[in-house]
């Protein structure tokens, strides 16, 4: 298009010349072709004045006897007209038409002309003479007689040759006249065509232009993989509801709709399978709805829906439990069938939120709250799941400071040997104080940093510095403590990471199985394949492997074959050890020739029940409760009073 418009803008002044040229012809041919027909002009006034002339001398006796006087000035005029006419000819023949004349035989004009002045001089010359007395009038009147016949012949003499001369200029004139008009023409046509041409492709390029437009403002809002509405119209969609809401006097909702362990199921099976469980939650959650709702990709694995307004709250017990209804079937990924399901967060306009942002704020936090209930349902917003919410937000963000600001700590808690109450080790476990100066408990922080991704920096400094600590008391002397680690899943399906633990421990040249490395029992149950293949790599590097919490869970021997654990801890709700479960755990142990650590000893009663039962080790707050490292004795031996058990 630049090209052609490039063509046009040069070719325009072209044109114009070519309009001011072809008017200057026009201009030239019509003084031409008048030109040249005053040819016949002074013809015809040849004739008029030699008509006028044989008139005057038509009767030579009446003309110059006595009773009629000559009128000899009446004839020096009419003869002086005569030869005018020849001599204003003359006057008109330039070189052009000299050579045209000669081009087409009609230089016979010139000639005849030339006469015709001579006849005229030559009569003028005899009425001269006559008065001055020299010639007679008889004299006189034959030479005007001969001059009117002269002019006479002259006259028809003149009319072939003019004739021949005007029409070949008018031809000659009228050939420039058409050629000119064709080429115009032509080039005008070109012009129009090449104009025509540009403005068709500026429309079809403006018609492409908004063509684009559109689908870019359609693009922008619209999801590409599910074809629903994406989060760039959702505000718009909240807004127009709350305007419908106003109007008639009744409440909607928004749902802010998750799918459970989405990401489990797109890792494993890789994304391409895990868009297609998208555009399938997609599809279904569109048909749950009403017509009159919305639902919009909210990004990732979230949808969120926006609900008509409802007379009665009942509506939205429905439309949620459809919603969780169609997502929970099956959904065939490959050859397999797959299930998942979802968890919605309900927030209603006007109880919940006044505009939009707190709508959807307030729907993302009851989401959370029907996750950690248990998921697969929906939650109406309540203020206290919100501080909740607000809260956990507060301590993300200060986690990712925590390291840099030193505020965490870690404190210890001896490892009894039940035999004899000698300190064999100890637990290293974590401690943060955050800039509120809150103490902040594991159970509430360790969650949050799983979710947010921050537990690997975590559990990588806590890492080193328990090994830092259990390398200081050996240097010590206390060169058979053990130091056991919590260690999350996270870290587990880090691939790299025993092999930063095997670095760990080179630098600081301390034995690998003087670090027990604990695993809760949920954890072992995955048996994800990264964590397994992490478990193993721990075991060959000479670490000990101590499964925690053991009871709580499911409790199955198969794991307890496959995996390479080498301890058993009984977790500390079955303490104090007088019971069925605690026995048959330790039991268990010893059968597959582990050893057992029981937690949560707090009474002499409980030391000695375990003494009966054969627990080897032993920890809790009979012993001591977690304290710095300055404050903990490596070399302690614990005198318990133990009771005669019957």
């Amino acid at each position: 298009m630049d090209v052609k418009n490039s063509g046009i803008r040069k070719a325009l002044p072209v044109l114009t010349f070519t309009f001011f040229v072809f008017a200057l012809i026009l201009v030239w041919c019509f003084f031409t072709l008048n030109h040249s027909n005053f040819f016949h002009q002074l013809n015809v006034r040849h004739f008029k004045y030699t008509s006028e002339l044989s008139e005057q001398i038509s009767a030579p006796a009446e003309l110059f006897s006595d009773a009629h006087p000559v009128k000899l000035d009446d004839i020096r005029q009419t003869i002086l007209n005569i030869r005018e006419q020849p001599l204003d000819c003359l006057s008109m023949i330039g070189n052009t038409e000299r050579f045209i004349m000669k081009i087409i035989g009609t230089e016979s004009v010139i000639d005849i002309c030339t006469r015709d002045v001579q006849s005229a001089n030559s009569s003028l010359a005899a009425l001269a003479d006559y008065e001055a007395g020299n010639v007679s009038q008889q004299t006189l009147q034959d030479q005007i007689v001969k001059s009117l016949r002269d002019f006479r012949t002259n006259s028809s003499d003149f009319e072939i040759p003019v004739e021949k001369t005007v029409n070949f200029v008018a031809n000659i004139t009228l050939s420039i006249i058409i050629l000119s008009s064709i080429v115009v023409l032509l080039f005008a046509a070109f012009i129009s065509r090449a104009v025509s041409s540009g403005l068709t492709s500026r429309e079809e390029a403006m018609k492409a232009l908004a063509e684009s437009e559109k689908r870019n403002k359609q693009m922008a809002h619209t999801d590409a993989l599910t074809g629903l509405p994406n989060r760039n119209l959702l505000e718009h969609t909240v807004d127009k509801a709350i305007n419908m809401s106003e109007r008639s006097n009744l409440p909607f909702a928004v749902m802010f709709i998750d799918l459970d362990h989405f990401k489990d199921i797109n890792d494993s099976l890789g994304h391409a399978l895990g868009d297609t469980l998208l555009i399938t939650m997609a599809q279904r959650i569109s048909d749950a709805i009403r017509a009159t709702d919305v639902v919009v990709r909210f990004g990732g694995d979230e949808f969120v829906a926006v609900t008509d307004c409802f007379e009665s709250i009942e509506t939205i017990d429905f439309i949620a439990h459809r919603i969780l209804d169609t997502i929970s079937k099956s959904v065939q990924l490959g050859n397999n069938d797959y299930y998942i399901t979802a968890s919605i967060g309900v927030a209603c306009y006007p109880q919940n939120g006044a505009n939009s942002s707190l709508l959807l704020k307030h729907a993302d936090t009851a989401m959370y709250q029907a996750k950690e209930a248990g998921k697969n349902q929906y939650q109406a917003f309540d203020k206290l799941s919100a501080i909740k919410q607000n809260r956990k937000l507060k301590l993300v963000s200060q986690l990712h400071h925590a390291i840099a600001n030193n505020e965490f700590s870690l404190v210890y808690q001896p490892i009894v040997r039940l035999e004899d109450g000698v300190t064999v080790g100890s637990e290293a476990l974590l401690r943060w104080t955050n800039p509120d100066n809150e103490a902040i408990g594991p159970d509430e922080f360790i969650p949050i940093a799983e979710h947010s991704g921050q537990i690997i920096d975590i559990g990588n400094w806590v890492l080193q510095q328990a090994c830092e600590q259990c390398k200081a008391w050996h240097d010590a002397g206390a060169t058979h403590h053990a130091m056991a680690i919590n260690v999350s899943s996270h870290q587990l399906k880090d691939q790299h990471f025993a092999q930063r633990l095997a670095d760990i421990l080179a630098s600081l040249s301390l034995p690998a199985e003087c670090i027990h490395i604990e695993v809760t029992e949920n954890i072992a149950i995955m048996e994800e394949q990264a964590c397994v293949a992490s478990l193993y790599r721990l075991s060959e590097l000479g670490v000990q492997l101590l499964l925690d919490d053991f009871g709580t869970g499911y409790s199955c021997l198969s794991y307890l074959k496959n995996l390479p654990f080498d301890v058993l801890k009984i977790d500390k709700s079955f303490m104090p050890a007088n019971n069925t479960i605690a026995s048959t755990i330790i039991a268990m142990g010893h059968e597959l020739d582990m050893e057992v650590v029981a937690e949560g000893i707090e009474t002499d009663m409980c030391y000695a029940m375990l003494q009966k039962l054969n627990c080897q080790y032993g920890q809790g707050y009979l012993f001591q409760k977690p304290v710095p490292a300055s404050e903990f004795d490596i070399y302690k031996q614990y005198k318990c009073s133990v009771p005669e058990l019957a």
